[in-house]
């Protein structure tokens, strides 16, 4: 194994400067980023694993092996479903650590929207023995199509050919949400997005628009709900739509994901319109609000903390090398069928 000793070699630096960078202390030293860059490029080259466990037994003073894991998450993730994140992937690391008498530290670490490649320990193998990503942009999912680091990895939510990823069959959901609406007799129907800026976004519209074909009906309304404030942009939105004639309006709607739906459900409550009998409202994620909306909410239910177990199971197969190539799991979805949609209470099976 690559000591500090070998790295400052390669580097052309000395074994302090190595030990500054490798602890994330390179700042306080005033160590510039040529010298930074250097000894992370010598530490890869040279297959440098920091022994984390170490560490942590020092800190700890005991014997029991240890590992850190990282969830890493965009800046502007959705607190509900970061929550449900984390308590997937904890419960399910509990488990582990009492399996393989281990110590799980599990760290939460943000990035900016398309700046993932920025992300301390993405590449390096310093900081953790494995990560977690979730919810990329198109730009993060381009960099991780490409990216060849070190460290073990799994990515949250979205499918990439080149790297393990977990998660739900969102295009197969969305085609079940127009079947659906399909069934139940609406011809003219519009579907309310954030707008296309991530894989997820663009599977539900293409589900739904493949779910429409096949049931015979031309393809929806696209309303986009712009901006970071999903709930008031789907409103503003909504009620655009809404305002028209009765004969040029939807008499259902799709949002992709809850918090549009509740931004859809005020502006027709605001113009006066009846749930369902003047429009049906469906959403995606079946969040903790979803039955005590007015009327409840039907929803297709995200199984968050399921996947996050995956994730979690599919990196410890990647840090341990039981697996050498990509791993890909996606994981059934069902629609939990409520008031505003009009049909009776079930739950429909998607995936």
């Amino acid at each position: 194994m690559a000591r500090l000793r070998d790295i400052a070699e390669r580097a052309g630096t000395s074994i302090a400067a190595v030990s500054l960078v490798l602890n994330d202390r390179a700042d306080s030293a005033r160590i510039s980023e040529k010298t930074r860059t250097a000894v992370l490029d010598a530490a890869r080259q040279l297959g440098y694993s920091p022994n984390l466990t170490a560490r942590r037994l020092r800190a700890h003073g005991h014997r029991r092996r240890s590992l850190v894991v990282g969830l890493a998450l965009p800046v502007d993730s959705r607190l509900s479903l970061v929550s449900r994140t984390v308590s997937g992937m904890q419960r399910r690391l509990a488990d582990l650590s009492e399996e393989f008498d281990s110590d799980v530290q599990l760290t939460l670490e943000t990035f900016r929207p398309g700046q993932l490649h920025r992300l301390r320990g993405v590449g390096e193998p310093v900081w953790f023995n494995g990560l977690v990503v979730g919810n990329t942009s198109t730009e993060d999912d381009a960099f991780l199509d490409a990216h060849r680091g070190t460290v073990p990895l799994v990515v949250f939510q979205r499918q990439l050919e080149r790297q393990s990823t977990v998660d739900a069959d969102n295009h197969a959901a969305s085609v079940g949400v127009a079947q659906h609406l399909g069934g139940l007799g609406h011809r003219s129907l519009a579907i309310v997005t954030p707008g296309m800026n991530s894989q997820v976004q663009r599977l539900r519209y293409d589900g739904f628009v493949e779910g429409l074909r096949a049931a015979g009906l031309g393809p929806p309304e696209h309303v986009v709900a712009p901006g970071d404030g999903w709930t008031s942009s789907a409103y503003a939105a909504t009620d655009a739509l809404l305002a028209r004639p009765v004969a040029e309006r939807p008499t259902a709607v799709f949002a992709t994901n809850d918090l549009i739906a509740l931004g859809v459900m005020r502006a027709a409550h605001d113009r006066g319109l009846r749930m369902p009998v003047d429009l049906a409202v469906v959403g995606f994620d079946d969040a903790e609000f979803a039955p005590y909306t007015i009327p409840a909410l039907t929803s297709v239910h995200l199984p968050v903390e399921e996947m996050a177990a995956a994730a979690v199971d599919v990196l410890l197969d990647l840090i341990q090398r039981r697996i050498d190539v990509p791993a890909h799991r996606l994981l059934p979805t069902r629609l939990v069928v409520r008031e505003s949609c009009g049909a009776r209470k079930e739950e429909k099976d998607n995936g």
